[in-house]
């Protein structure tokens, strides 16, 4: 997860997870310390409003942007759905409930998104979009990344994990503490 070079100073297509996870622990600002722009689509925004997040998206912009997908990137992405619903480390296989990540991924292939990384914190959506020969991150290395260019402490990573597990995120305790490690020894 040594990522400066993947994150700093870079255009990001996010996914909802890692977002949430960012309004979550109060991390949006930083967020885009890292990233100078972040781009979702219309599926994410749906998933925001079904999850409470409307209003957050909405104060997000103009580091925010909402982006609509062409028919055939819907199709595309409507692939990389059912790939990541029958992915061996998902625990939904309803494709439906992957579009947010599939449209994600989708997106990356535009001609002037494809440098930019792609924030993704469920490990099939991840698995498939690497497979595709994206770069990838999620909340967690965006964190790394911000230890690395001293914007926050390791102690802080940590605390803004936890937060997020304390606020329903499915980070495990081994995992913040793996994380943790890594931002310390990133900071010797």
């Amino acid at each position: 997860m040594a990522i400066t070079n993947l994150l700093s100073g870079a255009y990001a297509i996010s996914n909802t997870g890692p977002l949430i996870s960012a309004f979550q622990s109060d991390s949006f600002v930083l967020l885009t310390k890292i990233c100078k722009k972040i781009y979702i689509t219309t599926a994410c925004v749906v998933e925001f409003e079904r999850h409470g997040w409307g209003n957050e998206v909405e104060a997000a912009s103009p580091q925010l942007v909402v982006v609509k997908l062409k028919a055939s990137e819907e199709k595309r992405a409507l692939i990389f759905a059912k790939q990541i619903a029958q992915h061996p480390d998902v625990n939904d296989p309803v494709v439906e409930n992957h579009l947010g990540e599939a449209q994600a991924i989708a997106l990356a292939f535009r001609p002037e998104h494809r440098s930019d990384v792609v924030l993704l914190d469920e490990l099939a959506a991840r698995a498939i979009a690497k497979q595709a020969g994206l770069r990838v991150s999620g909340f967690p290395g965006v964190l790394l990344s911000a230890v690395q260019n001293n914007f926050i402490s390791a102690e802080e990573l940590k605390e803004r994990l936890e937060i997020c597990r304390a606020r329903g995120t499915h980070y495990a305790r081994i995992f913040i503490q793996q994380v943790y490690e890594m931002a310390k020894y990133g900071q010797r």
